[in-house]
């Protein structure tokens, strides 16, 4: 553990629909430390993926204040935000969101092509995190010829590549078997070993149990959940 990464205070997100104002998050509270590996455990409809939006910056809350790294995200435009989900967040995702016509490689050097990065030193960085997920071997194959566990993979490795502060990570194991999901998950264990900090965002308790930490979101609120024995 080291300093702290990501502070909330007071997070409120408001939707209006109609003539009713419908209240999402409702004064949430959040300190997420470096090296930290955090599970947000929530049943559908419990505010999670509003959450992860505001952490993520592809959203922005309501009334509160929110930090990351020291500086106060409501103090920043949209390209500011840009610049922060570009380099600072590693969105790791259910449904992969591979470009279809690019390798696993392209891919995962695509992130590195938006930070200026010379193609050497891509190159190589490319390389070593395909080496980290295992798949030195599939940097030429395209996603339509990875299985769902190897597409996984390699989104991990687009999301670590440029050396994100937090890696955030949806349902990382939603739209996978229980036992190519066992094998993500051990590679997100590795990951945090490894030094990655790591918000997991999931409704599954036997999949949030592998975390550090769990926070419990239900109704809009959080509170902090048992010590996870993983």
């Amino acid at each position: 553990m080291g300093r702290v990464i990501l502070q909330m205070k007071n997070i409120c997100k408001d939707y209006v629909m109609g003539n009713e104002t419908v209240h999402v998050l409702k004064n949430i509270d959040l300190t997420v430390e470096e090296g930290e590996y955090l599970a947000v455990l929530g049943p559908s409809g419990s505010g999670k993926s509003t959450l992860m939006n505001i952490i993520g910056c592809l959203d922005v809350p309501t009334s509160g204040d929110y930090w990351l790294n020291g500086e106060h995200i409501a103090d920043m435009d949209e390209a500011a935000l840009s610049h922060i989900r570009g380099n600072e967040i590693g969105f790791i995702f259910q449904s992969y969101y591979l470009l279809q016509k690019q390798t696993a490689a392209e891919n995962v050097e695509l992130p590195l092509i938006y930070a200026n990065m010379s193609g050497r030193a891509r190159r190589e960085r490319v390389e070593e995190v395909m080496r980290l997920v295992g798949l030195t071997d599939k940097m030429d194959n395209y996603p339509n010829q990875l299985s769902g566990g190897q597409q996984q993979r390699v989104a991990i490795a687009r999301a670590v590549s440029n050396h994100p502060s937090i890696l955030l990570a949806d349902e990382p194991t939603g739209a996978l078997d229980q036992r190519t999901g066992a094998q993500v998950i051990s590679l997100f264990k590795d990951l945090n070993d490894a030094g990655n900090t790591i918000i997991m965002i999931t409704h599954d308790a036997h999949i949030a149990a592998h975390a550090k930490r769990i926070v419990k979101i239900l109704d809009g609120r959080i509170s902090e959940g048992e010590l996870a024995d993983a």
